[in-house]
């Protein structure tokens, strides 16, 4: 068995956390610093020499709506989707570990904030939809859909393919201040950073999007407003309406 297997079944973190730990030569294996993901046979006296940050949260503070099938949880911006290193402090998978029985179908960048679905395990998954605001500079004076595939293999930044054979997503000016324009963006399926992607390959790249060319801001200025899960719907008002106010704050 590979140590950071080990690690992280023993500590419950994830193989990226375990893996982080024996970099940072948090790994003690019969009274010596570990610093290379070995095989262990698991009878060796083996110890993380750090204990996970305890997360304390009010689930109210992030919980949109629950049934017996759906969960739809508001992140935040600036709150990771998932633990990336064990001194992390809050994170939302932290609150889907509350609640075994349901699977998040997917994930928004740190910067960005917007409602997240999960499904029971028990229920069957028809069919979904997400709807997005982003901001980008200038006069986004179209609609198009879109469906180049998106080549995110091993890429920090991913490349939009000249394939069109990948997931649909539409796009359309919702408003056009003289200087920003505010544009709804929806999906269904979605590969890694496709709508931060699509935008800057049609050279609209998000404000506060430094990765693909987007002009300084505070933050990643997307957001995701409403999500679709079979036949039932979510939004988060008073986080939309805030991210709302932000875009008309750059007139």
């Amino acid at each position: 068995m590979r140590l950071s297997i080990y690690i992280a079944k023993t500590y419950n973190i994830s193989r990226r956390n375990a893996k982080e730990a024996i970099k940072n030569r948090l790994i003690n294996i019969d009274n010596s610093i570990i610093t290379k993901d070995i095989d262990v046979s698991g009878s060796e006296n083996i110890i993380l020499k750090m204990k996970k940050h305890i997360v304390d949260y009010e689930l109210n503070d992030y919980l949109l709506y629950k049934d017996n099938d759906y969960m739809f949880i508001y992140k935040p911006p600036f709150m990771h989707s998932e633990r990336h290193l064990i001194t992390d402090f809050l994170t939302i998978s932290d609150i889907y570990n509350d609640f075994p029985d349901f699977n998040p179908l997917s994930r928004l960048d740190y910067e960005a904030d917007g409602v997240i679905g999960t499904i029971n395990k028990r229920t069957v998954l028809h069919t979904i939809s997400k709807s997005y605001y982003a901001v980008v500079y200038g006069d986004f004076n179209k609609e198009i859909t879109m469906s180049n595939k998106i080549d995110a293999d091993n890429k920090k930044k991913v490349k939009v393919l000249e394939d069109n054979n990948g997931f649909l997503t539409n796009i359309k000016k919702v408003e056009y201040n003289g200087q920003f324009s505010l544009v709804e963006v929806t999906l269904e399926k979605a590969a890694r950073h496709q709508v931060r992607a699509f935008l800057s390959y049609l050279s609209y790249a998000i404000l506060g999007d430094k990765l693909y060319g987007g002009n300084d801001f505070e933050r990643l200025c997307l957001h995701c407003f409403s999500y679709t899960i079979n036949n039932k719907t979510v939004t988060c008002k008073k986080q939309t309406d805030t991210f709302l106010n932000l875009y008309k704050s750059l007139y």
